[in-house]
């Protein structure tokens, strides 16, 4: 009886840190690199009807510039955002950060799955680790196979080989979900997952596209089904059937988003 007032702070502690890591890893000063493939507009004031200055190609880096003034939201593609200050080929103006990475986004024309991304953003830390149970020139039905890789920016890879199932894991350290949505719409790996022209899920539902029933789940801290906003959602779950059954999920684990992709008969 004497220990549940300090394990309830703990989990009010626990839940408030990770509420705070998903709801301001969008809000940071910093740099980061445009992810907009056609460019990002740096205007004259915080407002989309403003005067554009320029253009910021994709791929571009970016220094926000901190002020005293309050930030202005700015919702896109369902995706929730501020105006930030900007300076860049000697003009200074405001963009909109939800199309903002902290990391350089893919280059489109060769990178076609998020292990290829980790790749390119940072060299591996570490010679790549696996551990197996079983053959895997012939992967029985107790056979299976783990392979994992981190990199130097903090980043990791785990693949998962059993019998006709495979799954693959990501870690992103400083991503938020918002984030995750942009960078998987970028990689082919996940075009059926996230359509170049679908918007950022906020909430649970079952729809059809190219003939396929797709499942979305969109899991929120507060459980509050009303909750329209991206900065209470836990865990985005998407499955689908295509030959075979398919199951993406992306969800914050302290400051690093995680991205998982399996498919299995």
């Amino acid at each position: 009886m004497t220990h549940k007032p300090l394990i309830m702070r703990t989990v009010l502690l626990t839940a408030f840190i990770f509420f705070a890591f998903s709801a301001n890893a969008q809000l940071m000063q910093g740099t980061y690199f445009v992810a907009a493939k056609t460019g990002l507009s740096i205007r004259e004031k915080p407002d989309a009807s403003s005067k554009v200055l320029d253009k910021i190609p994709y791929g571009a880096k970016v220094t926000t510039i901190d002020e005293d003034l309050a930030w202005k939201e700015i919702i896109t593609e369902n995706m929730t955002g501020y105006w930030k200050k900007v300076k860049f080929n000697n003009k200074t103006g405001y963009i909109v950060d939800n199309y903002l990475l902290p990391w350089a986004p893919p280059k489109l024309a060769t990178i076609k799955d998020l292990k290829q991304y980790l790749a390119q953003s940072a060299a591996p830390a570490a010679p790549k680790v696996v551990t197996r149970s079983g053959s895997m020139n012939q992967i029985t039905e107790s056979g299976w196979e783990l392979t994992k890789q981190v990199y130097k920016n903090g980043g990791e890879y785990h693949q998962f080989n059993a019998y006709e199932y495979g799954s693959d894991t990501y870690f992103l350290p400083g991503f938020s979900i918002q984030q995750g949505f942009l960078l998987c719409r970028l990689i082919p790996e996940f075009k059926e997952v996230f359509g170049e022209k679908d918007e950022f899920p906020l909430t649970s539902r079952t729809y059809k596209k190219d003939e396929k029933e797709f499942d979305i789940k969109v899991i929120r801290t507060n459980n509050d089904e009303t909750d329209n906003s991206p900065f209470s959602i836990e865990k985005i779950k998407i499955s689908f059937e295509d030959g075979a059954y398919y199951e993406f999920e992306m969800y914050m684990q302290d400051n690093q988003l995680v991205v998982f992709f399996s498919g299995g008969v």
